[in-house]
């Protein structure tokens, strides 16, 4: 390759952090059912002993409507059932930390002229007794299903009282029941000694905030991982350990964690399909990190039998072989980094098909004697799937800049400068500048200056 070409492989090297794998698997879609806070009263006369289970239709913002009687023993205390039912409140339904529509079937016991109380299921809260009284002013408001408002009263009254830990742990059941998680962790993590109500939500918190914090603090997250499974030994706690140390490449143990949630998480019925596919997408990685092929396999046979139309076995393969494709070629290795790349292309996933394809491109690019058609060939595969992507754009605008330096073909400069042009202009679209001005970079240097300059590209 022409030195003038050199930077091709500046170039090269820039992108290939501007390319970027799928984000771990993640226990965040699982689905948490809507729950009762606090049982409303009627105001209609109740007709004697009965159950009676109402339909509430809970929404994304906490507001409701019952419904209709599901099921009565005796139909003269529906008014009533339906009454208290519509009074009561309630806290909605959550698909990861996205509150979401659901229903909740509200049942009522009737003994005589009294009704039974429901338990409310709000985080296992404590009297006020029990309670500092900033600490009880904020359960009051969890308790209302104010859990912003209770975040922001905990948060501005432990600044005068950084020791109060009921008033800690009302901080983190709050931010737990807004969704905020890494903050409902980081409240549980300041805590002497978690009250045994809490444990439950503390452990959801710190493995919940471990999957989040992983890929930016692999240290944190683990830490946040081991606290979860010391207070709540799940699945969940499990899989959130394997994540962490998976992160911080410690294979073997997440294999070892891993393996543990799976095997929970498949005997248990009431863990979602989503949660068990997601479980198995990350011991998936642990199987292809460990150079289990074979394991990897049948994690994803297992995926396709939880979900056929789950795509998260195939992203793990391809993932992991375009990480060992890019290891090649940074090795100069370009023949086993083509072969990773074909393979990870083949995986089935559309848009890590995208990025093998454009990598091989790259890794052409890269290697001592680079075939620009064949460069030019990995590009437009992954053009013909994704026909605005910047880097495949990039990709063939400098394998058509290439020939034309040999060639000195006005139509493939012509090529050239519209593939380069289109590829900077979707660069800054995306917001990534330091593509753009690789991009612009290239041009300069390459395609602006005279076949004679720019040289022919072996």
């Amino acid at each position: 390759m022409n030195a003038r070409f050199s930077i091709v492989a500046l170039a090269v090297a820039a992108l290939l952090g501007f390319v970027r794998s799928p984000a771990l698997a993640q226990y965040s879609t699982e689905f948490t059912p809507a729950k009762l806070l606090k049982q409303g009263t009627t105001t209609h006369a109740i007709a004697g002993s009965g159950t009676v289970v109402v339909q509430v239709q809970v929404n994304a913002d906490g507001s409701h409507k019952a419904t209709k009687v599901l099921h009565s023993t005796n139909s003269a205390d529906n008014a009533a059932a339906m009454d208290i039912a519509q009074s009561s409140s309630y806290r909605p339904a959550h698909r990861g930390a996205t509150p979401v529509v659901s229903f909740y079937d509200f049942t009522l016991k009737f003994n005589g002229k009294s009704v039974a109380t429901t338990p409310s299921e709000s985080s296992g809260l404590p009297s006020s007794g029990n309670l500092s009284p900033a600490a009880a002013s904020v359960a009051s408001l969890i308790r209302q299903g104010q859990y912003q408002q209770a975040v922001s009263k905990a948060q501005g009254a432990l600044l005068s009282s950084p020791g109060d830990d009921s008033l800690r742990q009302m901080l983190g059941i709050a931010a737990f029941d807004a969704g905020d998680y890494t903050t409902a962790a980081g409240a549980f993590d300041k805590v002497g000694t978690i009250g045994t109500p809490f444990r439950p939500i503390a452990a959801r918190s710190f493995a919940a905030a471990a999957v989040r914090t992983v890929q930016s603090n692999p240290t944190q997250a683990l830490g946040y991982a081991q606290k979860a499974v010391a207070l709540d030994s799940g699945p969940n706690s499990r899989f959130a350990l394997g994540v962490a140390q998976l992160a911080n490449n410690d294979v073997a143990g997440a294999l070892t964690s891993l393996k543990a949630a799976h095997d929970a998480a498949m005997a248990d019925p009431k863990v979602p399909v989503s949660s068990k596919v997601n479980i198995d997408s990350e011991l998936m990685q642990a199987y292809l990190a460990n150079h289990d092929t074979a394991d990897a396999q049948a994690m994803a046979a297992q995926i396709k039998q939880l979900d056929p139309n789950s795509t998260a076995g195939s992203q793990a393969m391809a993932a992991s072989l375009i990480k060992a494709g890019s290891a090649a070629a940074d090795a100069k290795d370009t023949t086993t980094a083509l072969n990773d790349f074909d393979q990870a292309a083949a995986a089935g996933d559309p848009k890590l098909a995208v990025t093998a394809n454009t990598l091989a491109a790259f890794a052409i690019a890269r290697s001592a004697k680079p075939d620009y058609k064949r460069m030019q060939a990995y590009a437009e595969k992954a053009l013909a799937t994704a026909p605005n992507d910047a880097a495949a754009n990039f990709a063939e605008g400098i394998a058509l800049t290439a020939q034309w330096s040999s060639s000195h073909d006005d139509a493939t400069k012509k090529r050239a400068a519209a593939a380069l042009d289109k590829a900077d202009q979707q660069a800054k679209a995306d917001g990534n500048e330091a593509m753009a001005l690789q991009i612009e970079t290239f041009v300069k240097k390459n395609l602006n200056a005279s076949p004679s300059q720019s040289g022919g590209g072996s």
